[in-house]
């Protein structure tokens, strides 16, 4: 964790085999056969997923992360969604007036400057849905404790990296790792402890 105190910074994203979190015009149909919005987890990546909501204290998203998973999310019945819909969400956008899902605020401040305030505060962590836009700035930052990166066995070719424009290379430690039936792969990776 970056400094000593506060609540980690967990950034959760799908990322396909190449790098890319959605494709350039911002669509992310290719995480799921169908093209649906939620894919199909199973069991297991279900439990690992309401396992993570149960230890977080504040979800941050941009404007069309919020948009997807507030239609997606805000009024389905089932017990990912209750704990989605119950915890406080920061939005971050310069285009929306206002947010209106459940427990969401909006912030216009650059992630860099809120993201440090919100971990000082203490308390449960704090994860990161997305989108590119903001993820790129929190790792250029440097401000990320965790990465839970879910790989898909798909390419794109191109779209929107996960990580561009770092200053200099940035190292992980691989926590670990699982497959799932489906092919893709859930790492759990972390900045080294000597940052």
């Amino acid at each position: 964790m970056s400094g000593d105190t506060g609540r980690r910074l967990i950034l959760h994203m799908s990322v396909s085999l190449d790098g890319f979190v959605a494709r350039r015009d911002h669509e992310i149909d290719w995480l799921t056969p169908d093209g649906g919005l939620l894919p199909e987890h199973g069991d297991q990546r279900h439990r690992v997923n309401l396992e993570l909501l149960s230890q977080i204290g504040l979800i941050v998203l941009g404007r069309r992360g919020y948009e997807d998973m507030f239609k997606g999310w805000s009024d389905s019945e089932n017990p990912m969604a209750q704990l989605m819909n119950s915890l406080p969400k920061l939005v971050f956008s310069q285009s929306l007036s206002a947010v209106e899902w459940n427990n969401a605020r909006l912030s216009r401040l650059p992630v860099e400057e809120e993201i440090p305030e919100r971990k000082a505060e203490g308390g449960k962590d704090i994860v990161v849905f997305g989108g590119a836009r903001i993820a790129n700035s929190l790792i250029r930052e440097r401000l990320v404790d965790e990465y839970r990166l879910t790989i898909h066995p798909v390419a794109l070719g191109e779209g929107l990296p996960l990580m561009h424009g770092l200053p200099e290379p940035q190292r992980f430690e691989l926590v670990s790792s699982t497959v799932y039936p489906d092919g893709s792969v859930a790492q759990v990776l972390r900045p080294p402890s000597d940052r």
